[in-house]
C-alpha cells in the first residue's frame, strides 16, 4: 500500500471537499503582490533577515528573499507580514 499516494489523495480530497487553498493547507505561504511596492505574505514562519535592501523570510518549505530599495516591515503579526518599498526581485530559495 502506498501511503504517500493515499496522504496525497486524502489531501487534494479535502482541498476539493472543502474549498481550501492548497497552499495553506500544505503550510506554503501566500503572497499577494501590488505592483513593486507592497507585498502581503500571510503563514510565515518568522524573519530570518532585515533590512533596507533585503528581508528574507522564512516560508516553511522556503525562504523568500525581498531584493529591492527602502524596504521597510509596516506590519506583522504570527501569520501575516505586509512588506512596503521598491522591490527589484522575490527569490523562492
Amino acid at each position: 500500500m502506498n501511503t504517500d499516494g493515499n496522504k496525497k489523495s486524502l489531501l487534494d480530497r479535502a482541498i476539493e471537499t472543502f474549498d481550501l487553498p492548497g497552499e495553506v493547507l500544505a503550510g506554503l505561504p501566500k503572497l499577494t503582490v501590488t505592483g513593486n511596492r507592497k507585498l502581503h505574505i500571510e503563514c510565515h514562519k518568522g524573519i530570518l533577515e532585515y533590512d533596507g535592501s533585503l528581508i528574507a523570510v522564512n516560508g516553511g518549505a522556503l525562504i523568500l528573499k525581498i531584493r529591492g530599495d527602502g524596504l521597510d516591515i509596516i506590519s506583522m503579526s504570527a501569520q501575516e507580514i505586509l512588506i512596503r518599498g521598491f522591490f527589484s526581485s522575490i527569490e523562492f530559495e
